[in-house]
């Protein structure tokens, strides 16, 4: 008899939590299972709450922190399974739903996070952290104007603003050309790093560029590059308020520069170096350039224009016309492609192919055909 002691000591040892926790009341066991994770014990701390629903099924509070747990341990799925299951029971708490958005949006569900997230500020629409959230994801998306709504909601109602968040408004508003606000945004964000600076400051000067403070943005853009020399935005935005300053010089010099440091986003900026050639009469190096441009681009008919006039400023009309042609291939109200086209044409003595260029731009620009009309005669 005495040799079953010790088993039987055994099994009411494993025993015991299990006999404990049927004693337990639910409620009990919920609060064993918030101080498990408070403990930064989670897993032991559902096993709590599960324990707690076995005995009260409908028990929303211990489900949703079963959610709230799993979503900790990034297991989004069964964070998902018990968020919905709590949903049930409490259909009108608030942080149920946050809880379960948050959940989706993780398990890149994005369409149920907003639906969840909407679904918060219906109940509570002083919730900005659900408005920050849903502003992440259709930033994300690239759906600015939906993302700027939340983002302001978050800004102009929250308390202790992420102060990153006035970024992000502020590139939301220079995609939707609201600029003058864009810069007010902007000013406020007060970043740390010298890249983050410099972001601030190139975002800032192409609010000014786009709303033709050249001056200004040219400054901006200076600051940027303070912060962070060779930074191809910058850069590409310090030549371009030059050059619709009609600063050519300058322009020139930052378009080169932006396509030594940064080809790769800067493919754009021969096009405008070629044009700035072609403007100094520079046109051997203009044509280089806008070869170039095609290799990059073949697409663009303005790449194909430009060089078109560098061929026919050269006198090399059958290449003039092959690149003209290809213009208007691509672009068939290309009335400088039909109009330097016509003036090969001129050039070659072939005045009545240059009369059917001039018929065909006619229908397009009267203007600039009236121009090759007279060109035509000879006047």
């Amino acid at each position: 008899m005495c040799k079953h002691i010790p088993l039987l000591f055994f099994f009411a040892i494993l025993l015991a939590p299990a006999i404990g926790q049927s004693t337990k009341s639910a409620t009990d066991l919920y609060n064993e299972g918030k101080k498990l994770n408070e403990d930064g014990k989670h897993k032991e701390a559902i096993e709590m709450f599960k324990a707690a629903v076995a005995k009260k099924p409908d028990y929303s509070e211990a489900l949703y922190e079963i959610g709230w747990t799993y979503n900790d341990l990034e297991d989004y799925e069964n964070a998902i399974t018990y968020l919905n299951k709590a949903k049930q029971y409490g259909p009108s708490v608030v942080k149920i739903y946050f809880e379960l958005a948050y959940a989706y949006d993780n398990n890149n569900n994005k369409d149920e996070a907003i639906t969840n997230y909407k679904k918060v500020l219906e109940l509570y629409p002083d919730y900005y952290a659900a408005a920050k959230n849903l502003g992440d994801i259709y930033y994300a998306d690239e759906k600015y104007e939906e993302a700027l709504t939340y983002f302001k909601k978050y800004i102009d109602g929250g308390e202790d603003v992420d102060n990153g968040y006035y970024y992000k408004v502020g590139w939301c508003m220079n995609d939707l050309e609201q600029y003058e606000d864009a810069a007010t945004y902007l000013e406020k964000y007060e970043p740390e790093g010298d890249d983050d600076k410099a972001k601030k400051w190139a975002e800032i000067g192409y609010a000014h560029y786009k709303s033709s403070k050249f001056e200004i943005s040219v400054l901006d853009y200076s600051k940027a590059l303070d912060y962070k020399p060779g930074y191809g935005t910058a850069i590409r935005g310090m030549a371009d308020s030059y050059y619709d300053q009609e600063n050519y010089d300058d322009a020139l010099r930052y378009y080169k520069q932006a396509v030594e440091e940064d080809e790769e986003h800067s493919k754009s900026c021969y096009y405008k170096i070629g044009w700035i050639y072609n403007d100094k009469e520079n046109y051997e190096d203009a044509i280089t350039v806008l070869q170039k441009a095609i290799e990059y681009d073949e697409k663009d008919a303005g790449n194909r224009e430009e060089l078109g006039y560098a061929y026919y400023m050269t006198d090399k009309y059958d290449d003039a016309i092959t690149q003209l042609n290809k213009a208007i291939e691509l672009d068939e109200n290309s009335k400088l492609g039909y109009y330097y086209k016509g003036l090969c044409y001129i050039a070659l003595n072939d005045k009545a192919s240059a009369k059917e260029v001039y018929e065909k731009l006619k229908t397009i620009n009267e203007e600039q055909a009236e121009k090759l009309l007279k060109k035509i005669n000879g006047e």
